[in-house]
């Protein structure tokens, strides 16, 4: 086994528009890839909400609503309870709530 926890979505659908053509997208790229493979933030997307112009890779309202979702999945399967999200910024860098 290699540590990696399951996704926290259901990959098999956009979790946008719910098409079934999907593809893999890193919620916490660069130097936090690695993380997000390993905690399951990884999310499915159709390729216009992946890559097409109102997608997470060109709209940052949309990429910031992601990174939240994730975020707050994240923290209710490890039992985090707010205000605390000292364990996710020490992994991700970041607090998106």
């Amino acid at each position: 086994m290699d540590g990696r926890k399951p996704p926290l979505y259901d990959m098999s659908r956009c979790i946008i528009c719910d098409s079934p053509y999907v593809e893999w997208h890193h919620v916490y790229p660069s130097d936090r890839r690695p993380i997000s493979d390993r905690e399951g933030c990884v999310v499915p997307l159709c390729r216009a909400h992946h890559q097409g112009r109102y997608g997470v890779h060109h709209e940052r309202k949309l990429d910031l609503w992601v990174k939240r979702d994730c975020q707050r999945r994240w923290e209710q399967r490890e039992g985090i309870n707010e205000p605390d999200h000292e364990t996710f910024i020490s992994l991700f860098g970041c607090n998106y709530l």
